[in-house]
């Protein structure tokens, strides 16, 4: 994989995000969003913790994902510019790692924010570390899972619209599944817990850093890229 060519992509990705005023207004939905958390979630607790602020924002990006993601590949079948891309020197994956990191990319900038939060928390509090690095963990693995998953329904479609809609989809499965499993007695109810999101990010935010928590997102991650290369490789051929 050449890193060039991928630095290049995750470049003009991260661009696209701040070449229009939506780039731009998400940022300013989202800073305004985590301080009203912080705000509501300091004044309500006076605590020095961020375990509630993770995961109230873990749902608001399980509900923007998909509009964050939904012109990944999407906007490249609109304007023309996919067979470009399919037909360049660059590999399926080069181009579909490159799109996923210049999301996350822009998704660290989103979340640079909570490091005014941090400092106010070691400043004012005397928070135990280990917790805090393991809501840090937690949030930022699952928002890429997330943003795999959105990417992968990017590829099927080249109506951003319906792109959003079949991330929503899937995600609300991958996030409600696990209500089911606990209305499901023996093996296969365990089975439906297992997959359902939500069961593999509660542990971070209770400061609890888990393997096989990592391994379940990490996996997310690689199955959601997979699939993405799969799906541009069937319209290649």
């Amino acid at each position: 994989m050449n890193s060039r060519k991928l630095f290049a992509i995750v470049n003009r990705e991260l661009g696209a995000y701040f070449s229009s005023p939506l780039g731009y207004f998400v940022l300013f939905v989202f800073f305004l969003i985590y301080g009203l958390f912080f705000w509501m979630i300091c004044t309500g607790s006076h605590a020095a913790t961020m375990q509630y602020f993770f995961a109230n924002t873990m749902f608001v990006f399980f509900i923007t994902t998909p509009l964050v993601t939904m012109r990944l590949w999407s906007e490249e079948e609109k304007n023309g510019t996919a067979e470009l891309l399919k037909t360049s020197p660059l590999t399926i994956w080069e181009i579909v790692i490159g799109k996923y990191l210049g999301a996350c990319c822009f998704f660290l900038v989103m979340s640079s924010v909570t490091l005014v939060y941090l400092t106010f928390i070691l400043v004012l509090g005397n928070p135990d570390l280990m917790p805090l690095l393991a809501n840090y963990l937690g949030y930022f693995l699952g928002v890429m899972a997330f943003f795999a998953i959105g990417l992968f329904a990017s590829t099927l479609s080249e109506n951003q619209i319906v792109s959003a809609i079949i991330s929503l989809v899937i995600l609300l499965g991958l996030w409600v599944i696990g209500y089911a499993g606990n209305m499901v007695q023996g093996p296969f109810g365990d089975f439906l817990k297992y997959i359902s999101v939500l069961s593999h990010t509660e542990d971070f935010f209770k400061g609890v850093i888990d393997l096989s928590h990592v391994f379940y997102l990490v996996s997310l991650i690689f199955l959601g890229l997979f699939f993405s290369v799969k799906v541009l490789e069937s319209k290649r051929s």
